[in-house]
């Protein structure tokens, strides 16, 4: 009897050090293992972020993401989240957290890059949200961008600047074909004219005819004047109107630019964490091609993280 209750005592202590064990392995993998603060940050893109996402502050893991809320922010939709960090852990009031991988095949995690200000926040409140290093979520962004300059500025630019070229077109066409009959109207008289005086001061230099010839080339050359003046108040009134098509559509124009260097600034913006993760990218390969020298076979047979570096 005495047996039997020492055999049950055994084994009911084996299985409460088993179930202490699981809890324990589960609060591990959680990142949950004891008392936690609460802050809260916002980001417009939350791709790849979830319930347990890991929190690490300069690469160290000290929490986990609790809860994501759908919030509107100035007529936009924004996910606030609230992170779960190991009590009593400092975070300098200037540090700022953005959504990041280490790698392109690397889990997310919402990574606070610290500050330098003496000043520490106080729990239950907003971590300044920083641009996302996640590189696939940024290209999103960028490209959601120029299609939308070019759905709602480019393209209605475009087809303004078509329908007044159109208008205007039309009076343009007539106008130079006015000139140019003008022109050829006047061309033979003048060639006529100037024929005439070569020939004349060719057989004699200074007569009473070559005077008249004079006068009436004088007066021919009057009326060529009197059409050119015409042509070009006509060439004023195309240029009015082409002024014109400029100047109603400069706001159009204006709006393009700012959107265009709104783009670019998110661009220039974005491009550290970009590099931050090519730079990630590179050492993967690296690595990867490091391995395929040393061991081929990696390739078919593969091998864990705990074998160690392949064996030539």
């Amino acid at each position: 009897m005495r047996n039997l209750r020492i055999n049950y005592a055994l084994v009911g202590g084996f299985v409460l050090v088993m179930v202490a064990a699981l809890v324990a392995t589960v609060a591990l993998l959680t990142g949950r293992t004891g008392a936690a603060d609460t802050y809260l940050t916002r980001f417009a893109n939350v791709a790849g972020v979830k319930f347990g996402t890991k929190v690490s502050y300069e690469g160290f893991v000290v929490g986990q993401v609790e809860e994501i809320e759908p919030v509107a922010e100035n007529g936009a939709t924004r996910f606030q989240l609230k992170l779960a960090i190991r009590r009593g852990w400092p975070i300098p009031t200037d540090s700022v957290v953005r959504i990041t991988s280490s790698g392109l095949l690397s889990a997310v995690i919402v990574d606070i890059k610290g500050g330098a200000s003496a000043e520490l926040l106080k729990p239950g409140t907003t971590i300044t949200p920083g641009a996302n290093a996640n590189l696939f979520a940024m290209m999103s962004d960028v490209a959601g961008q120029v299609s939308d300059l070019s759905q709602t500025t480019l393209k209605p630019l475009l087809t303004t600047l078509n329908s007044e070229i159109s208008k205007a077109a039309p009076e343009l066409l007539a106008n130079m074909v006015t000139v140019t009959g003008d022109l050829a109207v006047k061309t033979p008289r003048i060639t006529s004219d100037i024929e005439r005086m070569t020939g004349t001061l060719s057989a004699q230099v200074v007569t009473d005819d070559n005077a008249r010839r004079v006068v009436r080339s004088l007066d021919n050359v009057a009326q060529l004047t009197g059409g050119l003046e015409e042509s070009r108040r006509k060439l004023d009134s195309t240029l009015a109107s082409i002024d014109k098509m400029v100047s109603s559509n400069r706001d159009t124009v204006d709006a393009s630019l700012k959107d265009l260097r709104y783009t670019l600034q998110t661009v220039a913006g974005s491009i550290d964490a970009v590099t931050f993760n090519l730079e990630g990218a590179s050492r993967n390969f690296n690595e990867f091609s490091r391995q395929l020298r040393d061991n081929p076979a990696v390739l078919i047979n593969g091998r864990h993280a705990e074998d160690g570096p392949a064996k030539k």
